[in-house]
């Protein structure tokens, strides 16, 4: 038999029964299976308590939690026919469920309000019946089971915030968190003003389209108490989808306000002029497994489909048959309509971590490119391209659903350069990471990513998941090169743990001449100096202590530069058949003078400056015990480079 339990006004703990304003669990909670409990008034579960639920919990009001709570099963109803509002919040920051149902009927029946940060774990169903669930600024809900959505309706619905980029200009790639139709999601409906959401939550305004020239985005009207009077209107010139295909630029699919989208499909968008636009999805929550079809060489423009953050770690995982990377555009300060003028570019993200995308760095700024890096959790509505390795099912799942707020480690909308900084990288992760920063004559800087990770399946051959290619190279890069293969340019490289003796092969391709640097961006969890390595002139740049500025002719030195983590100026190859006692340069009288003592045969002799342009280029062959090489310069270092067959030795002189 079922039992049921009625309690109004009481103090639930393990002393005895006292008279109390609202329920207040100190102990443990504890309801069994085929057990029904009434909480007539608010109840708080304290930082003491234990609150368990494996039974059905009826709660006529707020719910605080500060303690620990657990479900296995049964449900937990926030039903109320005598208040309009409840709330969902604690310290602890979460609460766990096994199903939810909102069941508001009273007056205005709002429905229950989920505290900013706060994060709704049902390992099941939720069931919104009479009255809404408003997820209030960062906070999420998330599912864990396996399967199909389990979600249900009758009148209530999930609202959720969201904040895009407010350039008329600039494009936002999304994904709803929600279905307004039969199991698909059209933004008439579905998406609403969310300007004045911290004054009406429960009733945002259904946002207005606009079809005609200037084809620009305009932002709400408000009264004089910040009330949206006239809600803000989207250009639908801009709305687009991009469903899996290989035709580039013609494969974008303009859609309209009515269009059905399937629940992880994205969609672009353009901002309302309106700074840190925020807007309201608001529908079914969606929830369980979702999937498409997709084949080699194509590309897919799809999205975080949750009230929650996804793991973009454990979605390529899960994906690795399918897909090696996520894609992710971050806008530059668009500020024209005309496709030339779009600034931004695509951010890249794997397992070993996030890329910036290849950005001017006036645009970017000094010092902000940490803003544009691809964190691991993919924030609620963010929109994201992949592109197929392999014939395939792409698979977006609750197991890989998490709770990470955007003000939290690891995870950001991606909306301009002007987003919100944070850490870049997830603390529970060993990972170390250096990030080689490039900078071409134009000043696009591409960022490099090297990480280590030990226990994985990264080593230093080509591992799919762990190594990214560059999607949009420029004449003038900086690349990684991987199993030596000088065809591909690879701007993430992943290796297993962290060996000092390692050697990481760079390819630079240069089409003009130029000021080119080479720079550290960052470093997480990595302590070691990191050098730049020029095997040609056997030198090693401190790139911990200074930029490297390199002046050379245009074209592609692919043997030259490495990363390094320790400066070991030896020969270059140590069979080499002359010694220092064979061979020496130094400068004297405005000229190099090269003692070759033992009449070696030297086939060239060339001399660089400390940026390394050539400054003396001679080919030979030579016995002579004594060359003189007139050399009126600069004062300064320079490099002497002395060829005898395959075998060099290098000198540094200043003249």
């Amino acid at each position: 038999m079922k039992k049921h339990y009625v309690f109004l006004m009481r103090l639930i703990s393990c002393m005895p029964f006292v008279s109390f304003a609202q329920i207040v669990n100190t102990g443990t909670l504890q309801i069994q299976n085929a057990t029904t409990v009434y909480f007539g008034e608010a109840y708080t579960n304290t930082a003491t308590g234990l609150h368990y639920n494996d039974g059905d919990l009826y709660l006529n009001h707020d719910f605080t939690n500060d303690g620990a709570t657990s479900s296995i099963s049964g449900t937990t109803f926030f039903k109320s026919a005598t208040h309009d509002l409840l709330s969902l919040s604690g310290s602890t920051g979460f609460v766990n469920f096994y199903n939810m149902e909102v069941d508001v009927s009273s007056g205005t029946k709002l429905g229950i309000s989920v505290a900013d940060g706060f994060g709704v774990f049902v390992e099941n169903r939720v069931h919104l019946e009479s009255g809404d669930m408003r997820l209030v600024g960062e906070a999420q809900l998330i599912q864990t089971h396996l399967g199909a959505n389990s979600n249900t309706t009758t009148s209530g619905r999930l609202l959720r915030d969201q904040q895009g980029i407010s350039n008329v200009y600039g494009f936002n790639y999304w994904s709803s968190p929600v279905t307004n139709g039969a199991g698909t999601f059209s933004l008439q409906g579905g998406l609403f003003d969310g300007t004045d959401a911290g004054l009406n939550p429960f009733n945002p305004q259904q946002v207005s389209f606009n079809t005609g020239s200037p084809y620009n985005g305009t932002p709400a009207i408000l009264d004089g108490s910040n009330n949206v009077l006239s809600p803000l209107q989207i250009s639908d010139r801009w709305l687009y989808k991009y469903a899996p295909n290989t035709t580039g630029y013609a494969g974008w699919e303009a859609i309209n306000k009515d269009t059905a989208l399937l629940p992880g499909e994205g969609f672009t968008m353009k901002g309302t002029g309106f700074a840190s636009q925020n807007y309201v999805f608001r529908g079914l929550p969606n929830d369980g497994t979702y999937t498409f079809t997709i084949n080699a060489g194509e590309f897919a423009l799809l999205g975080n489909p949750y009230p929650s953050a996804l793991d973009a770690t454990q979605f390529i995982t899960d994906n690795l048959s399918t897909l090696d990377k996520i894609q992710i555009w971050v806008d530059g300060g668009t500020s024209s309509h005309t496709l030339s003028s779009y600034y931004g570019g695509y951010a890249i993200r794997n397992i070993s971590g996030g890329v910036a995308p290849s950005i001017i760095s006036s645009i970017a700024g000094v010092g902000s490119v940490s803003l544009l890096v691809p964190k691991r959790y993919l924030a609620v509505g963010q929109g994201f391209f992949v592109n197929a390795i392999a014939d395939g099912t792409i698979t977006i799942d609750n197991l890989q659903r998490t709770f990470q707020t955007e003000d939290g480690v690891d995870s950001n909308f991606y909306k301009n350069i002007h987003s919100k900084d944070t850490k870049s990288n997830d603390p529970s992760e060993p990972t170390r990471r250096v990030r080689i920063g490039y900078e071409n004559p134009d000043l696009f800087h591409r960022q490099l990513l090297l990480a280590f990770l030990p226990d994985s399946e990264a080593d230093l051959n080509y591992n799919v998941g762990y190594d990214a290619l560059m999607t949009d190279p420029r004449e003038d890069e900086l690349f990684y090169i991987i199993e030596n293969d000088l065809d591909k340019k690879y701007v993430i490289q992943g290796v297993g743990a962290y060996d000092n003796a390692y050697e990481f092969p760079l390819g630079l391709s240069m089409t003009q001449e130029g000021i080119h640097t080479i720079k550290l961006d960052a470093v997480e969890n990595f302590t070691d100096p990191v050098y730049i390595k020029d095997a040609l002139l056997n030198t090693y740049h401190n790139l911990t202590a200074s930029d490297l500025t390199i002046n050379v002719p245009a074209g592609d030195y692919l043997d030259r530069f490495f990363v390094v983590f320790k400066a070991t100026e030896t020969l270059n190859n140590p069979d080499l058949v002359f010694t220092n006692h064979d061979v020496n340069a130094y400068f004297k009288n405005n000229a190099i003078i090269i003692n070759n003592k033992n009449q070696v045969e030297i086939n060239q002799i060339r001399v660089y400056n400390a940026v390394g342009q050539t400054i003396v280029d001679l080919k030979m062959p030579s016995h002579d015990e004594s060359i003189c090489i007139p050399f009126v310069h600069p004062q300064g270092l320079y490099i002497v480079l002395i060829e005898s067959g395959p075998h060099k030795k290098s000198f540094k002189i200043i003249n």
